[in-house]
């Protein structure tokens, strides 16, 4: 059975929920259905990159304030999907799943799904209200793993089974490409140092101060050393946490040996993964972590912390691992990924290890909530049909 699937995300900014959405939304075109990814822009430039399946971006106006800006996202969204229909809509965030939630409310749609990657901690009442709502007006749930499964179960006696990640083989490979010739000097990174690798941007919940922190502590013992932190497109305010990463960078006087990309070109990514001697993702909170996927792939030593999600999906043998609130444990997983033996094991166990993990298997995983869904949505319309005539 073909499907018309709108799959709705909060930006078209590669953060880790539109990434999930937009690689759902290909692996089930590749399937044979109708798929169109769906995000407001304030840029007027589209996704991060083109999507292989049908795409609409949504216009919308920038605003500076966080709880504004939702209410702001949340009617721009309902106004875009007025007169659209869809077998399936599916929603990857709060934001879009509370217009959705709206448009059932006034009779627009009957049905829609939800994925909850990780819920965040709100002091205003109003995006707490808003974050609550985004999950339980959804017909159907899905989780990205069992911790934010449990936690739905627990916390709110709600169904979200866990639908995975995946990466892509053909992006994320340890073969270089032309973007690594001139990744260095295009990001102002020095030629004869070793990389470690950060991603996400400078956030409270990815410790960037803590791998701050170890990496001062190997630039002691080694000069040949550079941290980059790659990323940091987000829609909440990290400025607070940033002034401490800045203060404490500042004061330990290694400016010269950190570099902050913000905002890459997705086509660079796999070669900073590439160019990177280790990953380290030492977060206190994720949905999944597709980063170390996507690192693995690419054949580069990872550093995760030894909780959840992370050892969900991943051996003993698969990743280096640290303990969060353990720095020492940080400073001694770097010192493991950046010897000779960890580069080599990593080059061929990295990609096997991703190799596991496939779009094509997320997008299954899906398919017998999408057809519930869909028998739903029709018998609901041939209803409403019925009435009308009657």
């Amino acid at each position: 059975m073909r499907l018309s699937v709108g799959i709705l995300t909060h930006s078209t900014n590669p953060r880790g929920g539109v990434v999930h959405g937009m690689a759902l939304a290909e692996a089930l075109h590749d399937a044979g259905h109708d798929v169109t990814l769906i995000a407001p822009d304030d840029t007027g430039k589209g996704f991060f990159r083109t999507p292989r399946c049908a795409s609409l971006c949504i216009p919308a106006v920038p605003e500076p304030d966080l709880a504004t800006l939702v209410e702001r996202r949340i009617g721009e969204i309902k106004d875009g999907l007025r007169g659209r229909f869809f077998d399936v809509l599916h929603a990857q965030d709060p934001i879009s799943s509370n217009a959705l939630a709206d448009l059932q409310e006034e009779g627009q749609i009957t049905a829609f799904a939800r994925t909850v990657h990780h819920l965040d901690s709100f002091t205003n009442p109003l995006l707490a209200a808003r974050q609550g709502r985004g999950f339980t007006a959804a017909t159907c749930l899905f989780s990205v793993s069992a911790v934010w499964e449990k936690h739905l179960h627990v916390h709110y006696g709600l169904k979200a089974p866990v639908v995975g990640n995946g990466v892509d083989p053909v992006s994320f490979t340890a073969l270089p490409t032309i973007q690594d010739a001139t990744l260095r000097a295009r990001y102002h990174l020095p030629s004869g140092k070793r990389l470690i690798l950060a991603v996400g941007g400078v956030e409270r919940r990815k410790n960037t101060v803590q791998l701050l922190d170890a990496f001062i502590g190997l630039r002691q013992q080694g000069a040949d050393l550079h941290l980059v932190v790659v990323g940091g497109a987000s829609l909440l305010d990290h400025s607070s946490y940033r002034t401490l990463f800045d203060t404490r960078l500042k004061e330990s006087g290694q400016s010269a040996h950190v570099t902050l990309t913000g905002p890459v070109a997705e086509e660079d990514m796999p070669a900073f993964y590439r160019q990177a001697s280790v990953l380290a993702y030492p977060s206190s909170t994720e949905g999944f972590g597709l980063c170390p996927l996507e690192a693995l792939a690419c054949g580069t030593p990872v550093i995760v912390p030894d909780m959840p999600p992370f050892t969900e999906h991943f051996a003993r043998d698969d990743v280096l691992w640290c303990r969060s609130g353990h720095p020492d444990t940080l400073l001694l997983a770097l010192y493991d990924g950046l010897t000779p033996q960890s580069q080599e094991r990593f080059s061929v166990k990295g990609p096997a290890t991703a190799s596991r993990f496939t779009w094509q298997a997320v997008a299954a995983r899906h398919l017998p909530v999408y057809r519930h869904l869909a028998a739903f949505s029709h018998a609901n319309a041939s209803n409403e049909e019925v009435s009308t005539h009657a």
